[in-house]
């Protein structure tokens, strides 16, 4: 060899690093789960995790989650699958916005950078917001020398798309006449997140007839004829599926692209979609609750979601996801002030001295338990109905009668929640 010159680890006779080399020059395959809110893409994820652990050989699978809000909540859902973590380098969340934005879009490239070069994973799961456009994450990948985008994989809630577009009938007029006035509103969201995909999903199906998902199916691929429509049952589509996916054809959609830049530049972003959150250690009230979701759901609250609790039921973290008219409130875990609580001689004296002195640290009343909510919609709406979820919590003297051990009334179902039609929509 040589003075001067480098070795090449491609010729070494070292086969682990000839390996290491390889990996080190192959781009990482990307899957993008991309749709609308409460379309079901975390739990798409969470079951190709769980797919991920238990294949063989196993998949080491890198995750970046995108919430609009600042709370999370998403990522939150994902990791406690304990197939990625953050203290292992494979996960990471970007949260208070959407990731096709120019303000968060190079939080995602750098978090991306940081794990590729970190843990060099078999396959990288970007699960975006629910209000993010496709087309700049699509070039961002496509400029990155280490990525590859494979699956632009967009679900589509196949009830909400009947109760409030008549199962997509009439949304690819509705789509153009947006498209002409620069106006950004539902409809065009839904549009592009569908237009851009390589493989449509029709989510919650089950709550269709069969031709009402045929119709809906039938609308959707008028708008990406280049996709298949597929129906997906509670996240249930093949890991391995999702892995032999064929890099994106990004020469398919080039031309789309080009009409939507010149179209943003022409007519800024008009939408009136916001962010809204509610974020208190005070517990809901039940009866009040119940009232407010059978009574008073906003047609164009689109979605909300979060962690919450009520006095009757202190001890447990129910976690809250709303979308269109139905609302989940289901059991994610428990508060530590509740197991303190609730204790039933569990603990050890030494643990119960530890855990009381973390939870009094957060809040000597409520310890860690919080109500923390997103709401998201059109402004008008979601704000009048952030005032109602306001006017649901326990006022102080509730909460002091709740100190003192006194029942609440609880309409709430016992067992996990999934509660369908109601409210005004």
């Amino acid at each position: 060899m040589s003075e001067g010159r480098r070795p090449n680890p491609a010729r070494s006779g070292d086969p682990r690093k000839r390996a290491r080399h390889l990996a080190e020059q192959r781009p990482v395959p990307v899957t993008v789960l991309n749709g609308f809110l409460g379309s079901g893409k975390t739990t798409l994820l969470q079951s190709l995790l769980v797919q991920a652990w238990r294949r063989s050989p196993r998949l080491r699978p890198g995750v970046i989650v995108n919430d609009m809000s600042s709370l999370d909540v998403d990522g939150i859902v994902v990791e406690e699958t304990e197939v990625v973590s953050r203290e292992r380098g494979s996960f990471a969340s970007i949260s208070g916005g959407s990731v096709h934005s120019a303000a968060l879009l190079p939080a995602l490239i750098e978090a991306a950078d940081e794990m590729v070069q970190r843990i060099e994973p078999d396959h990288l799961f970007i699960e975006t917001s629910g209000s993010t456009r496709p087309w700049p994450l699509i070039k961002a990948i496509a400029r990155h020398r280490r990525l590859e985008l494979h699956g632009f994989l967009s679900l589509v809630d196949a009830a909400m798309l009947r109760d409030d577009f008549d199962c997509g009938s009439g949304l690819a007029a509705r789509i153009g006449r947006q498209f002409e006035s620069g106006a950004l509103g539902i409809e065009m969201l839904i549009g592009e997140q569908v237009m851009f995909a390589s493989d449509v999903y029709l989510t919650k199906i089950d709550k269709l007839t069969p031709e009402q998902v045929r119709r809906t199916a039938r609308e959707l691929h008028r708008l990406n004829p280049g996709a298949g429509v597929v129906g997906l049952h509670y996240g249930n589509l093949r890991l391995d599926d999702v892995l032999r996916k064929r890099p994106y054809d990004r020469s398919r959609v080039a031309g789309l692209g080009r009409e939507i830049e010149e179209r943003d530049a022409a007519h800024p972003e008009t939408g009136n979609l916001v962010s809204l959150v509610l974020d208190t250690p005070r517990p809901f009230h039940p009866i009040r609750l119940w009232e407010a979701y059978t009574t008073a759901l906003p047609q164009t609250l689109y979605r909300s979601k979060g962690m919450a609790w009520i006095p009757s039921r202190d001890d447990k973290v129910l976690l809250w996801n709303q979308a269109g008219g139905g609302v989940d409130l289901g059991f994610f875990g428990y508060w530590k002030a509740g197991v303190l609580e609730h204790d039933e001689g569990r603990l050890l004296p030494h643990e119960i001295d530890a855990l009381e002195r973390e939870v009094a640290a957060i809040d000597p009343v409520f310890g860690d338990r919080r109500t923390s909510i997103t709401l998201l919609g059109e402004e008008a709406d979601a704000r009048a109905f952030l005032a109602l979820l306001e006017s649901c919590l326990c006022t102080d003297d509730e909460v002091l009668a709740w100190r003192y051990g006194e029942e609440f009334e609880d309409p709430w179902p016992q067992r996990t929640v999934a509660i369908d039609g109601l409210g005004a929509g």
